[in-house]
């Protein structure tokens, strides 16, 4: 009997994470929902997508499958972000920090802070090498105000993405033996003892 709780109760948890899975691969200001990847900076959110110029149908949100060229396409949801100033950059992830020397000795490609009167802004950017790297958004408000968006992604590591759907699906094998192990040895009766 024992056993049967233990299988329940890691079937439950179970489906808590997948029903959780999407929500928990929101990661800095980026997030997945319903297939669209939002960037949030400030009190506004852009579309934001990454994809090979050789595949643009396959857009990403958090990682590029493979190193080479990548091209970043920031789309504006809101008409105002359309009169700011926006500049995005690429650069190594070195965490969410706000020291310029460090962002600017991570910073692989940029472009120059400008208004983008179509609400649209792209960047390419050829990845040499797979690692952890990070995109960073920065507004210039009309009042003098600025907001940040950092968003960290990964390029050429594709199991780390998807390393806890990995491990649901373990963790499911693991239960499914939990229950027939546990049906097996309810069935069989103990062995007299000889003697």
């Amino acid at each position: 009997m024992a056993l049967r709780s233990l299988a329940a109760w890691i079937l439950t948890a179970l489906l808590s994470l997948a029903i959780a899975a999407p929500e928990a691969r929101a990661r800095g200001a980026l997030t997945l929902n319903q297939d669209v990847c939002l960037l949030y900076i400030g009190p506004d959110y852009a579309y934001f997508s990454a994809y090979d110029p050789h595949k643009p149908k396959k857009r990403y949100c958090e990682e590029a499958p493979r190193t080479g060229v990548t091209v970043f396409a920031i789309d504006f949801a809101q008409s105002e972000m359309r009169e700011m100033k926006v500049a995005f950059r690429v650069l190594r992830n070195i965490g969410e920090t706000t020291d310029p020397a460090a962002i600017e000795a991570a910073t692989l490609a940029r472009t120059e802070p400008r208004v983008y009167p179509t609400g649209s802004l792209s960047l390419a950017y050829d990845f040499k090498e797979p690692g952890d790297y990070a995109g960073l958004v920065t507004v210039d408000g009309p009042n003098g105000e600025q907001w940040v968006a950092y968003f960290p992604f990964a390029v050429a590591q594709p199991y780390r993405a998807r390393l806890p759907y990995y491990l649901l699906g373990v963790a499911g094998l693991l239960a499914i033996f939990v229950i027939f192990w546990g049906k097996d040895q309810r069935g069989k009766k103990p062995e007299p003892k000889r003697g």
